[in-house]
């Protein structure tokens, strides 16, 4: 498929998981992809990975939560490819811990990556198209704690509320320069996170059982599943689409709650 031929598509915390099965789409249909990662090994890999397969693609360590290394992607991609057309802000991290012993600096790690990185890719991305007069699409992936949550998950369901606020206003302001904006939230998704956290219970394949019963497909995600609904919002057919958060979970937050009674 050529879907993005020649499109540039930036991918931030694309070395694993979710943001590598977005990558790995993205160069399979055709895109030029930017892997803005943090760590050079995983960003290395997926790298090569892609270049042995035949595609066009090329590592840029990123650290989303710093404005300068922000710039200097945004620098370096110009003076690469001379255009930007798709930026997808995956990056982000996970800090659970009970809000009765959630430090300072645990906040500040959510969010510097999960809010701010988004902030700032969106904001030196779009300032770049906007004087190249390009059109284009920016995708930021939240996750299914902005509609429901758990406990001790505070500071994660509010980065990610944030994101899904965040993502209507960018839309308003960035919508009169041809630039559209929408979220994805994926619940359960099956990455490496997932398995290693799986890993460390006591039970997995109970629990296993018990997490495919809540979801109302039996279920969960894969990273190739985000992929798709990340490409469609890309892509020319989504082209009057904008402001909108799309949940890819399975139909985990369709559910009030579950019983086994009824």
């Amino acid at each position: 498929m050529d879907e993005f031929r020649e499109k540039v598509v930036i991918v931030t915390g694309a070395g694993n998981g979710i943001g590598k099965g977005i990558a790995t789409m993205f160069a399979e249909q055709g895109a030029r992809v930017i892997i803005a990662t943090k760590y050079d090994h995983e960003g290395l890999a997926v790298e090569n990975e892609l270049t042995a397969a035949g595609f066009w693609a090329k590592y840029i360590q990123t650290d989303v939560s710093e404005e300068a290394s922000v710039k200097n992607l945004v620098h370096q991609v110009a003076a690469l490819t001379q255009r930007i057309d798709v930026l997808v802000n995956n990056a982000g991290i996970t800090i659970f811990k009970s809000i009765l012993e959630a430090t300072l600096e645990d906040w500040n790690k959510v969010i510097d990556t999960d809010l701010k990185g988004v902030f700032l890719c969106s904001k030196y991305v779009a300032q770049y198209m906007v004087a190249q007069n390009i059109a284009g699409s920016f995708i930021h992936i939240s996750s299914n704690h902005a509609y429901s949550t758990l406990p001790n998950t505070e500071m994660y369901a509010a980065a990610k509320g944030g994101i899904n606020a965040m993502t209507r206003s960018m839309a308003i302001s960035l919508g009169q320069y041809g630039i559209r904006v929408n979220s994805v939230s994926p619940g359960f998704t099956d990455t490496n996170h997932y398995q290693n956290w799986l890993a460390e219970k006591e039970n997995p394949e109970t629990l296993t059982a018990e997490i495919f019963a809540l979801h109302a497909l039996g279920k969960i995600s894969t990273p190739q599943d985000i992929a798709n609904m990340v490409c469609f919002l890309a892509s020319d057919k989504s082209a009057n689409i904008t402001g909108s958060d799309f949940l890819v979970d399975g139909g985990l937050t369709a559910r009030l709650y579950h019983s086994d009674k009824f």
